[in-house]
């Protein structure tokens, strides 16, 4: 059985594998793309003009999005060798952040651009 192994490739490709099997992943589970009697070579030329295509369809679009509610931290009191104090709750703001709002999209365009070039995500571990 000729498995690709994610651990063999250059540092790049993982990165750039990273992304398309995200939304594959589940749990601690390990995917990794099959196509029998493929190479390393063969993959590397699949996912690159998958990654491409799915980029050409999906460009980066970056927006400012909620990335972490605001909430309150409630006070408490603290007692020490001399005595108790309070400490007074907080309101931590909510955190916003860029996202590429189209990652998702690509990395589904780039999933089925594999799959219709023969490709499958087979379970490792």
């Amino acid at each position: 059985m000729n498995i690709l192994r994610l651990s063999s490739l250059r540092p790049a490709r993982v990165l750039a594998t990273g992304a398309l099997l995200a939304m594959s992943l589940s749990g601690c589970a390990r995917y990794e793309w099959f196509k029998p009697g493929a190479t390393q070579n063969d993959y590397s030329q699949a996912i690159y003009a998958c990654n491409m295509e799915a980029a050409h369809a999906y460009p980066p679009m970056l927006a400012m999005q909620q990335v972490a509610p605001g909430y309150f931290a409630p006070g408490f009191v603290r007692c020490g060798p001399y005595g108790c104090w309070s400490e007074p709750g907080y309101f931590v703001p909510l955190a916003m952040g860029t996202v590429d709002v189209n990652q998702d999209n690509r990395d589904q365009a780039a999933k089925q651009c594999m799959q219709a070039r023969g490709w499958q995500l087979i379970k490792v571990k």
